[in-house]
């Protein structure tokens, strides 16, 4: 999103004036996140490619206009995908000095109503159940290069209860290892975006199969890396090169569900995450020590892990004879 400056406007500034303008300038693109822009620069473009090809004025856009859009957008769309859009709408002609029309009694009404039709629900990953993780980690090969670092991957990102955006962003450099186990510094995150920093213990685990510790330590001896990324990418050569992108993360977790017969279609690297908050709460840890590991900003975000687990708890169909 580009926001001129009201700076701008001034025909005569002087050099320091100027300086701290193409700073303001730098300041603002760092606003947000850069997948974050991506997304609401593809969704502004799409937006206006509609409006021309509908004979309608995009900016300032009328509200009439945003209907028609959303309207049209519902036909294909998921309504967290359409609320994203209109996010991006908003906020471009918010920075160009214009009200909202996303927030007119009109847009918000329809909004409403086509919410209602096609449904709010978040169709995500399944969880990575602890028990489908060890299955998972028997049937990788240990023998190769790629089988221990997936190992490792796999262990690491679910006791962390890691992001694959976290994951591929680890470097030897922000792992800690102390008495207790290990200690991840993640530089930023999703919830971090300013780079506050946070810091993620991962003790030893009473199984070696799935010993955060362990897996780690095995990784690090067969690889060599001394610095830099801590997943990377090998070759079928058995060359260690760059650092794994998330969608590598994405597609290991897939085929490495697949080879124990579970759905690539309904896992993906969100399981690790979900995984662990599901077994987390299923074992009874308190929420404020699941939210302590998987650094979620409000309770609410977690309650949709705990409410799936404890759907069985005290049921009014079990122990009735059925």
């Amino acid at each position: 999103m580009n926001l001129e400056l009201k700076i701008q406007e001034e025909k005569f500034l002087s050099n320091e004036i100027l300086e701290l303008q193409d700073e303001a300038k730098k300041h603002l693109a760092n606003s947000k996140a850069e997948n974050t822009k991506r997304a609401y620069r593809n969704d502004w473009t799409q937006f206006s490619e509609w409006c021309e090809k509908n004979g309608l004025q995009k900016l300032p856009a009328d509200p009439e206009t945003i209907v028609y859009y959303i309207t049209y957008l519902g036909k294909t769309m998921k309504a967290s995908s359409i609320k994203r859009k209109m996010t991006a709408i908003s906020q471009r002609h918010e920075t160009a000095g214009y009200p909202s029309p996303t927030k007119t009694a009109l847009v918000k009404g329809v909004w409403d109503g086509l919410q209602r039709k096609i449904g709010i629900k978040e169709e995500g990953k399944d969880a990575l159940w602890l028990d489908d993780l060890r299955r998972v980690i028997q049937a990788i090969p240990q023998n190769t290069l790629i089988g221990v670092r997936n190992r490792a991957l796999l262990v690491l990102g679910w006791a962390g209860a890691l992001r694959r955006s976290e994951l591929v962003s680890l470097k030897l450099e922000d792992v800690s290892k102390t008495r207790d186990g290990l200690i991840l510094h993640l530089n930023r995150s999703k919830t971090d975006q300013k780079g506050e920093g946070q810091d993620i213990a991962l003790p030893y685990g009473s199984n070696p199969l799935t010993c955060p510790v362990r897996s780690l330590e095995d990784w690090l001896s067969v690889s060599g890396i001394l610095e830099g990324p801590l997943f990377r990418r090998i070759d079928r050569h058995g060359n260690i090169l760059s650092g794994l992108t998330p969608q590598s993360v994405r597609l290991i977790v897939k085929n490495c569900c697949e080879k124990v017969g579970l759905d690539p279609k309904r896992y993906g690297a969100h399981s690790l995450r979900s995984g662990f908050c599901s077994t987390a709460a299923k074992a009874g840890k308190a929420e404020h020590q699941i939210m302590k590991q998987t650094r979620h900003k409000r309770s609410d975000s977690l309650q949709r892990y705990i409410k799936k687990v404890s759907l069985f708890d005290d049921n009014a169909a079990s122990g009735i004879g059925l």
